[in-house]
């Protein structure tokens, strides 16, 4: 039975027998998280759900970032997945068309806090949070994300056990958390298609590590159910994706990692807009100048263009959902950071242009490749006649166009900033990157 393979699994794996690349890329995750977070607690989704949060009180249990009276791991679970993923800078993996770290890791932080875990605990809960996760969103991609947002739902699995490792849950217990996480796992892709519906996106996330959580704490509470929740006639994949390929799951489990496949951010913008952002910013360094194009036609996969295809945003978070705004703030202002999602930028005349010259289609190959590949062509017409080609297979933070090391953190020294006192980032940067040193994962927040 799957679900007792993937039980077994995360019983037994242990720290040590992680090969050390693998443990890195767990540090790195958890690092892009915090610094993702740190952004996104300073956003308006981030300051009404911590207003709610500090409002309900309790137990001092877990950190909510930036803040320096804990919480309960439940609300600390909720807060921090909602602000990892509310500016668009948490990291993915591009063939289960899942964000992972931003519910697993709030999840398994929350646990491993509440409890007083070590940080050899909370990496392996992480790693295994990614191993799980991912496997069950790659069995029922890509018709599962037509529908349905795979963070919200597969990301719901993927914290209930990485949190359900941390609180060193048994082989039942972790089948009963998959039970649980599997009747609350929800987040429907309607809200991508409406300007007032974006702004919700991040509490698919955000309820996904605190229902992951909730599972995990059900489970180890003594609360039973049904152990068939992901493979039942009635379970999670046959109703969620009925052409869903249940082998994929676990074959490989535990040897070909996972989390090595993770892709990193620099931009702030969703990721289906990173590889035209790239091809953006090369034409800019060939001294392609927007006044210069008659045509930019953007040619991709049939999800981007469904998604992100349309030009003229109504409101900054539509704005990160617009390829044509996103390739021409690239193309005029030579970068996609926080500082061009402003409502000036909206309204930017230079933008309104060039976004006229502007068509999103289907290219029939690429969407062929999708989601192996999230891919983008540009073609551009100049007004002299010359036409200019570019391409990518694999956007800039992909395991096969590699963010260095330096990159990463300098990405966490921008992001953190906008909340921490510049003593505080450095110590941050420093205590996660060694944080399986730490006896009490409390210890790390410490300076």
């Amino acid at each position: 039975m799957i679900e007792q393979e993937i039980a077994r699994f995360v019983k037994e794996a242990r720290y040590e027998d992680f090969p050390e690349e693998v443990v890195h890329q767990a540090k790195i995750c958890l690092l892009d998280l915090v610094g993702a977070a740190c952004a996104g607690a300073t956003a308006l989704p981030g300051h009404v759900v911590t207003e709610i949060i500090e409002e309900a009180g309790g137990s001092p249990q877990s950190v909510l970032i930036g803040r320096k009276e804990r919480v309960p791991a439940l609300s600390a679970a909720l807060g921090n997945g909602l602000y990892a993923h509310g500016l668009e800078f948490d990291d993915l993996h591009r063939k289960s068309i899942l964000r992972p770290g931003s519910p697993i890791i709030p999840a398994a932080l929350a646990a491993a806090e509440k409890i007083g875990a070590s940080g050899k605990d909370l990496i392996t809960a992480i790693i295994v949070g990614y191993e799980v996760g991912i496997r069950i969103a790659e069995a029922m991609t890509p018709s599962h994300y037509q529908y349905w947002h795979t963070t919200g739902t597969c990301g719901t699995f993927a914290a209930a056990v990485a949190a359900g490792k941390a609180l060193n849950l048994d082989e039942d217990q972790l089948m009963y958390a998959i039970g649980h996480a599997g009747t609350q796992a929800a987040g429907l892709m309607e809200l991508h298609y409406s300007p007032e519906g974006m702004i919700s996106k991040p509490l698919h996330a955000s309820k996904a590590a605190q229902n992951g959580l909730f599972s995990a704490m059900l489970a180890a509470g003594g609360y039973t159910s049904t152990k068939t929740m992901l493979t039942g006639e009635k379970g999670f994949l046959r109703v969620f994706a009925p052409k869903a390929k249940m082998e994929k799951i676990v074959e490989g489990i535990g040897t070909d990692y996972k989390i090595m496949q993770i892709s990193f951010r620099l931009y702030a913008s969703t990721r289906h807009t990173h590889a035209g952002i790239d091809l953006a910013l090369r034409l800019r360094e060939n001294n392609i100048k927007p006044e210069d194009i008659e045509l930019l036609r953007i040619q991709t996969y049939g999800v981007a263009r469904d998604l992100v295809g349309e030009p003229f945003p109504e409101n900054i978070y539509e704005a990160k959902f617009s390829l044509p705004f996103c390739v021409s703030t690239a193309l005029v202002y030579g970068h996609v950071g926080l500082e061009d999602f402003t409502e000036e930028r909206l309204h930017d005349p230079v933008l309104e242009e060039l976004m006229s010259h502007c068509t999103v289609e289907i290219d029939p190959l690429l969407d062929a490749h999708y989601p192996d590949k999230w891919a983008a062509k540009l073609n551009v017409i100049l007004r002299n006649g010359t036409v200019v080609h570019e391409q990518t297979d694999f956007p800039k933070g992909d395991p096969e166009n590699k963010v260095s090391l330096n990159e990463l953190h300098t990405k966490f020294r921008r992001l953190s900033s906008m909340l921490l006192p510049p003593s505080k980032i450095e110590a941050w940067l420093g205590q996660i990157m060694k944080v399986e040193t730490f006896d009490n994962i409390y210890d790390m927040w410490e300076i």
